[in-house]
């Protein structure tokens, strides 16, 4: 089985035990209903021709693209770790998720597949989004953020709770990383190939993997330090 999968998720090779950005335990998961609600997600994306429908698009340039329901339902957890990776809290990480499909939904009739993978379309948004998010509130990417409190419940299995504390302990790690070697593991971690990281971040192939490997070494050295 390739080291970079497992039970059909793809995972970061050789991170410290217990790291995973890929899915946020309890209630650091997105809240899918929430953000349904918030983007009152129709079933027909806007752009998409119908019969009287204001917009009329080239049969072939749809029929190449995946339905938006497809992708809201296949990458909302991936979206949003991706932003959870970088943003001070919980709350700020739904409102950004939110606003990605947002644009995502109103760009939709322009996306066409033969150009660019989903996956790359969609984080490229996500990437401009939270850099939107830091300038809104007058800070910059590079912001050492802290890990927002949340209480246990004392309903919560002891199980759930030590996931939390892992994830937010690797959140903590990678928030001290250099701005563009956080933004490389967060982006390959999310599932993108290194030469969509690369297109991502204007950057070769081979300099997007210098960056993520960068990355992983000082993750786990982190990880050393913080059991010794």
């Amino acid at each position: 089985m390739d080291r970079g999968r497992r039970c059909g998720r793809r995972l970061v090779p050789d991170l410290p035990p217990g790291f995973d950005l890929h899915e946020p335990p309890g209630r650091d998961r997105p809240g899918d209903s929430l953000l349904r609600h918030r983007l009152a997600l129709p079933h027909r994306p806007a752009g998409v021709g119908s019969i009287g429908h204001e917009y009329q698009y080239d049969s072939a340039v749809l029929a190449d693209r995946p339905q938006f329901e497809d992708l809201y339902r296949d990458f909302l957890g991936r979206i949003y770790a991706y932003v959870r990776a970088q943003v001070t809290s919980s709350a700020d990480a739904e409102d950004i998720t939110a606003q990605v499909f947002m644009n995502a939904y109103q760009a939709y009739g322009r996306f066409e597949a033969r150009n660019t993978t989903p996956a790359a379309w969609l984080f490229r948004i996500a990437r401009n989004a939270t850099l939107d998010h830091f300038r809104a509130h007058g800070r910059r990417e590079r912001l050492r953020r802290t890990i927002e409190h949340q209480p246990v419940s004392e309903h919560d299995p002891a199980g759930m709770a030590e996931e939390r504390i892992q994830y937010r302990a690797l959140l903590a790690h990678v928030a001290r990383l250099p701005e563009r070697q956080r933004d490389a593991i967060s982006l390959r971690h999310s599932g993108l190939s290194f030469e969509e990281v690369g297109v991502l971040m204007s950057c070769t192939e081979d300099a997007a993997k210098m960056l993520y490997h960068r990355a992983l070494k000082a993750l786990r050295e982190s990880a050393k330090e913080e059991m010794a």
